[in-house]
C-alpha cells in the first residue's frame, strides 16, 4: 500500500511517541516500587515523555484512578485519510506502546454517515484497512459495536475495535453522557458472581470508579455489569475523531472516567488547549495532489427573479464541458471520472414547497426543463436519499446532480463533485462553510494534468462574491485547509462593484420623520409591563398535540388513498460477467415485509412539527398503534412512506390552524396590540442609511427615501412596482425594503417573519401626511399557494386592527399611526398602486385580488 508523505509524517511522529512513552513509562514504573501507595501517583511519565522529545504539553489528564495518561491529537485536514491513519495508529500502538496483540480499542466516530462506512470497511476482510488490522492482531481481530456481547475472554485473545457515537460523549450532562455505557447485559463475564460481595467489593478497592448499583451498601456492594464498568476494567486506547467537538470540561471527565490507557484524536481544527503531537497543512495535501484546486468563483450574471434558473443554465454547460475533459481522460488514459455538481437549495420536505423559497423538486423540475434526464438527478435531504446505497464512483452510475440543503455536511465520500451551485443568499447562508469541503477532493487523488479536472468550482445566484468569500474562507478552515485560502479565485463580475452609504434624504428627514415608524405586535402583559410579540414564547408554547387522535374519518382517508401499484420497485443486482467484470442489471423486486415500516423515521419527521421529541415519540406509536388495528401489516410496509407523508400533512393542518387560533385569542383578548412606537424596546423605525453597490444602472427615481437605490437589485415585478410607485402623484417617498437584519419585517402567527417588499407615504391635497403602505408583491405563479394566502390575512389583519400610538418624546410631534398593509398581485399592480393613492383612502378597507381570486377557481 502507498502511503502518502504527510501520511509518513504522521506515522512517524507517532511511532517516535509510542516508543519513548513505552521507555519512559517502563522507567518510572520501575522507580514508583520504592515509593509508598498514596505517592505513586505523582510520579508523571507523560509529562516526562513529552519534555524528552521536545514537546510542549498543554493538557494533561488523569484517569478516573488519578493516574496520568497522554492525550494527543493529531491535526489533518479534511479528506485526510483520517481512517487510514487511525488504523496505523492502532498499529503502531500495539506494537510499541503495549507491545501485544490483543486488548481493546474504543472508537468514537462523529456522524452515523462515517460510523456505517468505517464498520462497512472494517468488517470485509478483503480490504485492505482490516488486513492492517489483522496484521497487527495476528488475525484476531474483532469489530463490535455498543450493545454487542463482549467478554473478557474475547479481549484477552483478540484486538476488539468497538465503535460508539460521539454523542455517546458529547452530552453537556456528565451523568447523561455516562448513561450511554450503563446498557446492562452482555458484559458479565467482566464482573464476579452477584452474590460474592467479597469479591465485588475486593474490584471496587482496585478499580474505585466502578459503578455500583443504587441502594447497595458498602458492606455488600454490587458492581454495575454495564459496558461503562467493562471498559473501565481494561483501560483501553480511545481514538476520536473530531475530537474538538467533545473537548468541554465535563465531556473531558467523561473521557477520564473511562480509564483509558491513552487517548489519540483526530481534527482539522484542534483547540489551542490540545496536545498536537503532528500538523498536516492544506498545503501538504494540495503538494500530493489530494485537492481540486484552485477553486474558481462564478457570480451571477443577472440578479432578477430568474437569477437561480440562469444559474442552473450556467452550471450545466459548465458540467457537460467537464464531462468532455472526462471522456477524453479515460480514452487516452483509462481513468474514469463523471464530474457532478451540487446544488443547494432553499427549502426541502414536503409542506415547505411553494412559499416563497426554491424547493429541492423545484430545482429538478427546472433541471429536467433544461435537457437532463430525471435518472441524472438525486435528492439528498434528511427526508429523502437517492444516493443511499448507490455508488456514484461506479461507471453504471447515472447520477450527475445532487440537490441537497445541508443534508452532505459529513460523511461526504465522492470526489466526482467539481460544481457547486448555491441558490440561498450567500450573505446569510452559513451552510456553505461545510459543502466547500464537498467539492475540494481530488478523483484518486492524483492530477489528470488537465487544468478543468483539476480545479473546482462555485456559482451562487444571489448576493455578493465578499460575502461568499467569506463563507469559503471558513469553509477552508472548517477543513483545515486555512493555509490554502490564497487559492481561492473570484471572477470578477458587476457585483464587485465598489460599496458606499445612502442615507435618508434631507427634504424628507425635515419634514416627515414622524412617517419613518412602522408597527409591530406586542404583547400586553399588565399596565406597565409590556414586550414584542414572540412566536416561541406566545404561539409555539401554545400549541397543543397530546389530545390529537386519529379519527375514522382519517383513517379511512388514508386507506382509501393507497395505491395497490407500489409493491414492487426498481432495484440493481450486481453480477459478473464472463470476463469477471462487475455487472449491472436494473431488475424488479418484490418489497419484503418487514422492512420499511419505520418508528424511527415516523418519529423524526413528527418532530419537524411537533418540536418536543419525546412527544413525537408517543404520537408516533400511538399513530401506529391506531394503523395497525385497521391496516395490514402488508399494507403498511408497501405504503409506509406515503402514510408517513400523509400523517404529516395531518399534523401540519392541526399546527397550522392552532397558529392562528391561539393568535386571534390573544387579539381578541386585548392582549395583543399592534402598536408604533419611537422607543426602541417596542417599536420599529426605518434605517437613516443604508449600504449599496455602485451601480452601473443609473437610478431613474425621484421619489425614493434614500438619495440613491441599487437598481439591478430589482426584478421585473419590483420594478414595475417602483415605476408605477415613483409617479403617483400623492405619493411622498418609497423604499425598497430588504430582507437583511435590520429592516422591517412582520411577525405573524407562522414561525416565518414576513419581510415585505415597500413602504411608501402618501400625502394629503395640502401636503402633509395622509397614511404609509406597507406593501408586498407576488409573482403570478405564487398567487393562491398557501403562503401568499398566509400573507394576505395577516396584511389584511393589520390593515383592520387599530394602531395604538406608544412614544416618548417626539421634537416634531404625534408619531404617525395610520398605516395599511396590501398585496400587490403580478398583473394587478396598475390598478392596485392606482387606487392605493386615489382620492379616497383606503386605510380601514380592502383592494379585491380579483386575478389572485380567479386563479384560485
Amino acid at each position: 500500500m502507498y502511503l502518502k508523505n504527510y501520511q509518513i509524517k504522521v506515522i512517524k511522529a507517532l511511532k517516535a511517541f509510542y516508543y519513548k512513552a513505552h521507555a519512559t513509562r517502563g522507567e518510572i514504573e520501575k522507580a514508583a516500587i520504592a515509593l509508598p501507595q498514596h505517592l505513586r501517583h505523582s510520579l508523571n511519565w507523560v509529562s516526562e515523555t513529552f519534555n524528552q522529545l521536545g514537546y510542549t504539553f498543554v493538557d494533561l489528564p488523569m484517569t478516573g484512578l488519578g493516574f496520568f495518561y497522554p492525550r494527543v491529537v493529531i491535526k489533518v485536514p479534511t479528506g485526510g485519510g483520517k481512517t487510514l491513519l487511525a488504523v496505523e495508529a492502532i498499529r503502531e500502538y500495539q506494537n510499541l506502546f503495549v507491545q501485544r496483540k490483543t486488548g481493546l480499542v474504543v472508537w468514537v466516530v462523529p456522524s452515523e454517515t462515517i460510523y456505517s462506512q468505517t464498520l462497512k470497511k472494517l468488517r470485509d476482510k478483503g480490504n485492505y484497512l482490516r488486513q492492517l488490522l489483522d496484521q497487527a492482531s495476528a488475525g484476531n481481530t474483532l469489530i463490535v459495536e455498543k450493545g454487542q456481547r463482549i467478554s473478557r475472554n474475547d479481549i484477552e485473545q483478540n484486538l476488539v475495535i468497538l465503535f460508539v457515537m460521539i454523542q455517546s460523549v458529547s452530552r453537556l450532562n456528565g451523568k447523561e453522557a455516562l448513561k450511554v455505557f450503563q446498557d446492562s447485559g452482555g458484559y458479565e463475564d467482566f464482573f464476579p458472581l452477584d452474590h460474592r460481595y467479597d469479591l465485588h467489593k475486593q474490584l471496587i478497592e482496585k478499580v474505585p470508579n466502578l459503578d455500583i448499583i443504587a441502594g447497595t451498601d458498602s458492606a455488600m456492594p454490587q458492581i454495575r455489569t454495564s459496558l461503562g464498568n467493562a471498559i473501565r476494567l481494561t483501560n483501553p486506547l480511545i481514538i476520536i475523531d473530531e475530537i474538538h467537538k467533545v473537548f468541554s470540561d465535563t465531556q473531558q471527565n467523561t473521557i477520564d472516567n473511562l480509564n483509558p490507557s491513552m487517548v489519540l484524536g483526530f481534527s482539522a481544527t484542534p483547540r489551542e488547549d490540545m496536545n498536537i503531537l503532528v500538523s498536516i497543512s492544506g498545503l501538504e495535501l494540495k503538494k500530493e495532489d489530494m485537492i481540486k484546486l484552485d477553486m474558481h468563483i462564478f457570480p451571477p450574471t443577472d440578479k432578477r427573479g430568474d437569477g437561480w434558473q440562469r444559474m442552473l443554465q450556467e452550471i450545466k454547460d459548465h458540467r457537460d464541458r467537464l464531462e468532455k475533459k472526462a471522456k477524453t481522460l479515460l480514452k487516452n488514459r483509462g481513468l474514469y471520472i463523471r464530474p457532478i455538481a451540487l446544488v443547494q437549495v432553499e427549502a426541502t420536505g414536503k409542506d415547505q414547497r411553494g412559499k416563497g423559497r426554491v424547493h429541492s423538486l423545484d430545482a429538478k423540475e427546472e433541471l429536467i426543463r433544461q435537457g437532463i434526464s430525471a435518472d441524472e438527478i438525486a435528492i439528498k435531504t434528511s427526508s429523502q436519499n437517492d444516493i443511499e446505497d448507490v455508488d456514484l464512483f461506479s461507471q453504471h452510475c447515472t447520477i450527475r446532480y445532487i440537490i441537497t440543503k445541508e443534508a452532505l455536511k459529513e460523511g461526504w465520500d465522492c470526489s466526482y463533485a467539481y460544481i457547486l451551485g448555491v441558490i440561498p443568499n450567500v450573505s446569510s447562508n452559513t451552510s456553505i462553510t461545510q459543502l466547500i469541503g464537498r467539492i475540494l477532493r481530488q478523483p484518486y487523488a492524483a492530477k489528470t494534468k488537465i487544468p478543468e479536472l483539476d480545479e473546482s468550482y462555485v456559482y451562487y445566484a444571489k448576493g455578493q462574491s465578499g460575502d461568499l468569500i467569506k463563507q469559503v474562507d471558513a469553509g477552508f478552515k472548517s477543513e483545515g485547509l486555512e493555509d490554502l485560502i490564497s487559492k481561492v479565485k473570484p471572477h470578477k463580475s458587476a457585483d464587485d462593484l465598489q460599496k458606499k452609504n445612502v442615507r435618508i434624504k434631507k427634504e424628507f428627514q425635515n419634514r416627515y420623520r414622524n412617517s419613518f415608524y412602522l408597527p409591530v405586535w406586542l404583547i400586553v402583559e399588565d399596565k406597565t409591563r409590556r414586550r414584542k410579540f414572540s412566536y416561541d414564547i406566545d404561539i409555539k408554547s401554545h400549541l397543543e398535540f397530546n389530545g390529537l387522535a386519529l379519527s375514522k374519518t382519517d383513517i379511512d382517508r388514508i386507506e382509501e388513498s393507497l395505491s395497490e401499484q407500489t409493491k414492487e420497485r426498481k432495484a440493481f443486482a450486481v453480477t459478473l460477467d464472463e470476463q469477471s467484470h462487475t455487472k449491472v442489471d436494473q431488475v424488479t423486486e418484490e418489497v419484503h415485509l418487514g422492512d420499511q415500516v419505520s418508528l424511527n423515521y415516523m418519529t423524526r419527521r413528527f418532530a419537524d412539527v411537533i418540536e418536543n421529541p419525546f412527544l413525537a415519540r408517543k404520537k408516533a406509536v400511538e399513530y401506529m398503534m391506531t394503523l395497525e388495528k385497521r391496516l395490514s401489516p402488508e399494507k403498511l410496509d408497501v405504503h409506509f412512506g406515503f402514510i408517513v407523508a400523509q400523517l404529516m400533512d395531518f399534523l401540519n393542518r392541526h399546527r397550522v390552524h392552532q397558529e392562528e387560533v391561539v393568535f386571534r385569542n390573544q387579539l381578541a383578548s386585548g392582549k395583543l396590540v399592534l402598536t408604533v412606537s419611537d422607543d426602541e424596546r417596542f417599536g420599529y423605525s426605518i434605517p437613516k442609511q443604508d449600504t449599496i453597490s455602485i451601480d452601473r444602472s443609473p437610478n431613474p427615481y425621484s421619489k425614493n427615501l434614500y438619495d440613491d437605490l441599487e437598481v439591478s437589485s430589482l426584478n421585473s415585478l419590483e420594478t414595475k412596482v417602483a415605476h408605477l410607485l415613483d409617479n403617483q402623484e400623492k405619493l411622498i417617498w418609497w423604499f425598497r425594503n430588504n430582507v437583511s437584519r435590520g429592516y422591517y419585517a412582520i411577525q405573524g402567527w407562522r414561525k416565518e417573519k414576513i419581510h415585505p417588499d415597500f413602504v411608501a407615504a402618501k400625502r394629503k391635497t395640502d401636503g402633509s401626511l395622509e397614511l404609509v403602505y406597507v406593501l408586498e408583491s407576488k409573482g403570478e405563479h405564487l398567487l393562491g399557494n398557501d403562503d401568499t394566502e398566509y400573507k394576505n390575512s395577516v396584511l389584511t389583519q393589520m390593515t383592520q386592527t387599530p394602531i395604538t400610538p406608544y412614544q416618548m418624546e417626539l421634537e416634531f410631534g404625534k408619531v404617525n399611526d395610520k398605516i395599511g398593509f396590501y398585496l400587490v398581485p403580478q398583473g394587478e399592480e396598475d390598478r392596485t398602486i392606482g387606487t392605493l393613492f386615489s382620492d379616497s383612502s383606503l386605510n380601514a378597507s380592502r383592494i379585491p385580488p380579483s386575478k389572485a381570486k380567479r386563479k384560485r377557481k
